[in-house]
């Protein structure tokens, strides 16, 4: 057989799939290992739909994969600087948006700043906020975005309820967080629910994503979206969603 036939043949094989590495983060107590598998537990929470989701997402894509907790600012260096490298959930910023593809959205959520009921910040607007004392999440947009407006006192935790800990404790005044999913933080920090509210602040919408290696290739990113869709459309997504997230 020439040189040329088998370039053709081998041309005309079908592509092999990546060998995915998984990662995802900030799960807290919606997760566990279970039979050697990290799992969602049932209405766990947000994070525990994301696992479920995920896992839905690699069997219909019929690539089994195992899915492994980082913390986000780990996650975010991995999936920047490695080839085929899944991080989720993952906000979609102006910043971040050339450095990863994008799948999805898979859920929507607004933030605010939260505060202590018993002592309030009275901030009505962003720039009002920017020398308080204030915890992000390592590595999230939130962190991105009070760094470029050049807020002066930026704590960092690895975890939400980390962030509603300190709160709690004094050591700062405000926590930027999501509105979902905020009975679970709080619970988690082993903080009142009624002895946190939100201030008058939004930090705008937050959609997030599941994010692909810049480097994977335009088909394989489009069978992801094309999976999420499926999933959307045969009602699995759903039932996913109120089994797990709520």
């Amino acid at each position: 057989m020439n040189r040329l036939l088998l370039l053709l043949l081998f041309a005309a094989l079908p592509a092999q799939s990546a060998d995915w590495q998984i990662y995802t983060h900030s799960l807290g107590s919606q997760a566990s290992v279970i039979d050697g598998e990290l799992r969602g537990h049932p209405h766990g929470g947000k994070r525990a739909f994301y696992v479920e989701l995920v896992r839905a997402l690699l069997d219909e894509l019929q690539q089994p994969a195992p899915i492994l907790e980082v913390p986000l600012a780990r996650g975010l260096k991995m999936v920047q600087s490695r080839a085929n490298v899944v991080l989720f959930n993952l906000s979609r910023t102006r910043e971040r948006e050339s450095l990863v593809h994008w799948v999805g959205p898979t859920l929507q959520e607004t933030d605010y700043f939260y505060e202590l009921k018993a002592e309030p910040t009275n901030i009505r607007v962003m720039e009002d906020a920017v020398t308080l004392p204030v915890c992000v999440l390592n590595g999230s947009s939130h962190d991105s975005l009070l760094s470029d407006r050049a807020f002066t006192q930026v704590h960092r935790a690895n975890s939400y309820a980390g962030c509603f800990r300190m709160l709690a404790a004094g050591r700062v005044q405000l926590v930027a967080s999501a509105d979902s999913d905020l009975q679970r933080k709080l619970a988690e920090a082993k903080v009142a629910a009624a002895d946190v509210t939100a201030t008058a602040v939004s930090l705008g919408r937050d959609e997030g994503y599941i994010a692909l290696s810049i480097d994977t290739p335009a088909g394989e990113v489009t069978r992801w979206r094309q999976a999420l869709a499926q999933l959307i459309r045969d009602g699995r997504y759903q039932r996913l969603q109120a089994l797990y997230a709520h």
